[in-house]
């Protein structure tokens, strides 16, 4: 995910063999769409674009959801750059606060006070400061990047206008049957970021991701009765924040508060942190390390599987694929 205004920056036994299926070209990092086939099985190894922290503990925890089957799953995932692309034709890609930023619709002056806020916070937010200092940071970053959008003032009907831009948002391909398939088996997929819950919601609407019935968690605009902005809605979500709590407050919980399994998707080291407070049982975490390599020891302490190169969708569709596949099946 990116923070307010973030700009180009420098820029995956006996145990191993189970029923997790990827075509060869995934592993060797071509991008391959393949599913798992029905009763096969393969040794799920680390390669050059995906990096397993534990082969025999992740096909252990694959065994166990498999046999809850999806009654018993659901899927966390983090939006801006897990749900979409870091880079696209050669540039960093959109996050929902950048989309606001580069519009048109709100001028170059609104465009250059959120990067200032950028160039004075986002060093804060990559240092080794403590955690509650740097929550501090980042709350006041969060908070006076929303008011500039108050400022200038931003209406409602602008987001339809910028979502509907050409490669506003580009989504990683293979994310809508990601989505697709979490809906068949009715296995709630939530959306938990702290990007922008309208901008988000703008996409959806526009990309015809609402079908599959994603529900999403993030920071909600309010506004008045001509649609102007007026500030934002409940608990403000950052990127230190972000965890069960708040979908528990949600209206969905009842769905989901008795499913001991979870698909967690990010992007961000604090991501995995989406789960904290839930009664689960198992964790699969996935990370995309999109930049940044040499933060990868950092990342593998934290997730089962770390996914590089900004890769599409392939690992995490042939994985879920396979945790919903029935047990008979192989």
């Amino acid at each position: 995910m990116e923070h307010p205004a973030a700009r180009t920056l420098t820029q995956r036994g006996g145990c191993v063999a189970f029923g997790l299926v990827l075509a060869a070209a995934l592993l060797s990092g071509a991008g391959a769409k393949a599913g798992p086939a029905p009763g096969r099985t393969m040794d799920m190894q680390s390669s050059d674009t995906v990096k397993i922290r534990d082969e025999a503990g992740l096909a252990a925890k694959v065994a166990r959801m498999r046999t809850g089957g999806p009654a018993q799953l659901h899927i966390i995932s983090d939006f801006d750059y897990t749900m979409t692309k870091f880079m696209h034709n050669g540039e960093r890609a959109p996050s929902t606060h950048r989309v606001l930023e580069v519009s048109p619709l709100l001028g170059e002056d609104f465009r250059q006070k959120t990067n200032a806020l950028f160039k004075h916070y986002y060093p804060i937010e990559i240092s080794d400061m403590p955690h509650d200092e740097k929550e501090v940071k980042m709350i006041e970053w969060w908070t006076q990047a929303h008011e500039l959008m108050e400022t200038y003032n931003l209406n409602k009907a602008h987001l339809s206008e910028m979502v509907s831009e050409k490669d506003a948002l580009v989504m990683r391909e293979g994310t809508m049957q990601l989505l697709a398939t979490a809906n068949d088996h009715d296995v709630p997929f939530h959306v938990f970021s702290a990007g922008i819950y309208d901008v988000i919601h703008a996409y959806f609407e526009f990309s015809g991701a609402y079908q599959h019935n994603p529900h999403v968690v993030s920071n909600m605009m309010d506004f008045d009765a001509d649609g102007n902005l007026i500030g934002f809605k409940g608990n403000l979500v950052h990127t230190l924040n972000k965890n069960s709590r708040v979908i528990q407050d949600g209206e969905n919980w009842p769905r989901v508060k008795d499913r001991p399994n979870v698909l967690l998707l990010g992007d961000n080291i604090n991501d995995v942190q989406m789960a904290d407070g839930l009664n689960v049982t198992d964790v699969i975490n996935v990370g995309f390390l999109n930049d940044r390599v040499e933060r990868l020891p950092q990342y593998m302490e934290r997730y089962d599987v770390v996914l590089l190169g900004d890769p599409d969708m392939s690992f995490v569709n042939s994985l879920l694929q396979d945790l919903v596949r029935p047990v008979k099946e192989g």
